[in-house]
């Protein structure tokens, strides 16, 4: 017999012990699932948290849904997850749930907990690693509108760097780049002035700086977060924050001092990163998805043997396309920041 409950924030531990029993088999495990990262969403004001689970007759969790809903006067958005577009979807513990009975009993949970909105639209994502819950997403978000897109990722098994990024390695180090992990407030300050100015440079959605000082916080509580910075002869001139699960290493917030690119302090911090995911058991490194196949940012992490992986985005809209139209891009945009509400395409 399993039962459906809603995970509020006395289930923490019980989270974290369900991600971290699946996540050595289970490579759709993303830090973005564990506890932390939804308070820092709560800090930001991203919306209200609705974690859905199921848990067995022992009072097991086998399965959750993370998400969270928004609500303005023209109605309620939902997405797991919002901000920036991690992965999240449905995990479940396949030594004790199937993979679609996880997912019929979620889904529907989810449908039954929104009909307390006047609900605009809800958005899913697939998992990270296992693609097989395309067909189930499809077939229990009826009349979803689907959109493919693309991530990149490096498996560590057998990571080598190529002789031009060791050659940019060496350069870093001869030119005085030194790492460490943040240590005060001022690096902070730092950190986020240099991610702005690169948010300014190239026409970047900027995460607010309480995302950054909530996250260098439990960088130095947690093993789930950890900030890298890059220093020359004392100033900092680069920073890296990654997200961790048991198995999988986000790349989430570069930065770097335009006029120090030449040192290139992001590749050594990337390549530290890596090195220190590889001693910690990671398996895969996740780049995140890229504007396009076109992009710098693409060639960029190419270089570094990355490998391509679909996933997908369920749209189910609450409200017919005229609605969507009135409201216009601008206007979602401002009303419901850092959710995928609807393809802006068909608008």
């Amino acid at each position: 017999m399993l039962e459906k409950f809603l995970l509020d924030a006395t289930y923490d531990n019980e989270i974290v012990a369900f991600l971290n029993k699946i996540s050595k088999s289970n490579y759709s495990v993303l830090g973005y699932h564990y506890p932390n990262y939804r308070k820092m969403l709560e800090k930001i004001d991203i919306g209200k948290p609705l974690y859905l689970g199921l848990r067995d007759n022992k009072e097991n969790i086998v399965a959750i849904l993370p998400g969270f809903i928004k609500t303005q006067k023209e109605g309620s958005v939902y997405s797991s997850l919002p901000f920036f577009g991690p992965n999240a979807g449905i995990l479940f513990d396949k030594n004790n749930i199937n993979q679609e009975q996880a997912h019929l009993y979620l889904l529907q949970f989810l449908f039954h907990e929104l009909k307390n909105y006047d609900m605009v639209s809800a958005s899913l994502y697939s998992n990270f690693y296992d693609n097989s819950d395309f067909p189930l997403l499809q077939k229990f978000i009826p009349d979803s509108i689907t959109l493919d897109k693309f991530t990149s990722y490096i498996s560590l098994y057998d990571f080598k760097l190529s002789s031009s990024l060791e050659y940019d390695i060496r350069k870093a180090t001869r030119s005085g780049v030194k790492i460490r992990e943040v240590r005060t407030m001022q690096d902070v300050e730092d950190i986020y002035n240099i991610y702005k100015q690169n948010c300014i440079d190239y026409g970047i959605l900027l995460k607010p700086k309480e995302c950054l000082k909530s996250l260098v916080e439990q960088s130095k509580s947690t093993n789930t977060v950890k900030t890298y910075i890059a220093e020359c002869s004392g100033r900092v001139i680069g920073a890296l924050v990654m997200i961790y699960s048991p198995s999988i290493a986000s790349y989430y917030l570069p930065c770097s001092i335009h006029e120090y690119r030449s040192y290139q302090p992001m590749t050594f911090l990337i390549n530290h990163a890596i090195q220190e995911s590889i001693r910690m058991g990671i398996y895969y490194w996740n780049w995140e998805s890229s504007p396009s196949k076109e992009s710098g940012v693409y060639r960029f992490k190419k270089k570094w043997g990355s490998m391509d992986k679909v996933y997908k985005i369920f749209i189910k809209p609450f409200k017919d396309i005229h609605f969507f139209k009135k409201l216009g891009r601008l206007g979602i945009g401002e009303l419901y920041p850092h959710y995928f509400v609807y393809p802006f395409s068909e608008i």
